[in-house]
């Protein structure tokens, strides 16, 4: 239980930053969602960075790295679609917070990111994976959409490396 307490806290904290805001918003403190953003960083998705690349250390093969990898990917996308229409539904006046949102959305991202890029160097250790695998699905791992296509492609060829 305690080794899978801050991969729960990863898969809680973009909805607890997203219902936060909501609430931060609606009584008119957008300064305050904004610390509660730097909150969430520091104390959630730095430390699950980190985190990624030391769990190899204790035994974590590739295979359970990149499972990881794909449900944190597959578990944001609501998130992901949540910003992406109320953006759509604010028109013209989302301009000024397409930098702050941005910030947002790539916090989110590189969490999950730190699991696959770690499962992808695992595999290549491993010896299942050759070095131009690891690049170019290392690379599709930190642009939207690519990220989940390389997540659920690895995972899927991670099962069928033991089966």
């Amino acid at each position: 239980m305690k080794e899978k307490l801050p991969l729960a806290l990863l898969l809680a904290a973009p909805y607890a930053l997203l219902a936060g805001s909501i609430v931060l918003l609606s009584h008119g403190k957008p300064w305050m969602a904004l610390a509660l953003w730097g909150l969430i960083v520091l104390l959630v998705f730095a430390p699950g960075m980190i985190r990624a690349f030391l769990l190899p250390r204790r035994g974590w093969t590739a295979r359970r790295l990149l499972f990881w990898n794909m449900l944190l990917k597959v578990c944001n996308i609501p998130f992901f679609l949540c910003v992406f229409f109320a953006g759509m539904m604010m028109s013209v006046f989302v301009i000024p917070l397409l930098l702050p949102l941005i910030l947002i959305d790539y916090s989110v991202l590189l969490p999950s990111t730190m699991y696959g890029l770690s499962g992808l160097l695992q595999a290549r250790r491993e010896g299942r994976i050759g070095t131009k695998a690891l690049v170019i699905f290392g690379i599709m791992q930190f642009f939207f959409c690519l990220d989940v296509v390389s997540a659920v492609w690895m995972y899927a060829s991670a099962r069928k490396w033991e089966a």
